[in-house]
């Protein structure tokens, strides 16, 4: 699945290896994750707890329809699932650019990080 248009994909996620293992084979057997239970890497970008309308808004609701319609459903949480996503692109040292989630749902502009890697 690797694709030029994009950088190379680093993924953190709450859970132990089994679970990344897991969801990771099914999905996108080639992506390159780091489990991080403790959230150390969520907690140096700062990444927060969201509230109820970020998790239940009508934003959430919409997203939540357009995802049932693809088959996609809700499974079971790891970690906390309170906290919110988070969506960076890193040089070096460097945030590059990163997207504001709104709410749990929501979906950054993918052409923006494709724009700013070909820089």
């Amino acid at each position: 699945m690797s694709d030029p248009t994009y950088p190379s994909i680093l993924f953190f996620y709450q859970g132990d290896l089994e679970n990344g293992e897991a969801f990771f084979r099914k999905l996108w057997p080639e992506a390159k994750a780091i489990a991080d239970m403790p959230r150390t890497f969520y907690n140096a970008f700062d990444i927060q707890r969201g509230g109820m309308r970020e998790m239940f808004g009508p934003g959430v609701w919409a997203c939540g329809v357009r995802a049932s319609s693809k088959g996609h459903t809700i499974g079971k949480p790891v970690g906390d699932p309170w906290i919110m996503p988070g969506l960076f692109l890193v040089e070096g040292t460097n945030i590059l650019w990163h997207h504001d989630f709104k709410h749990a749902g929501d979906h950054p502009d993918f052409a923006k990080i494709s724009q700013l890697s070909m820089a």
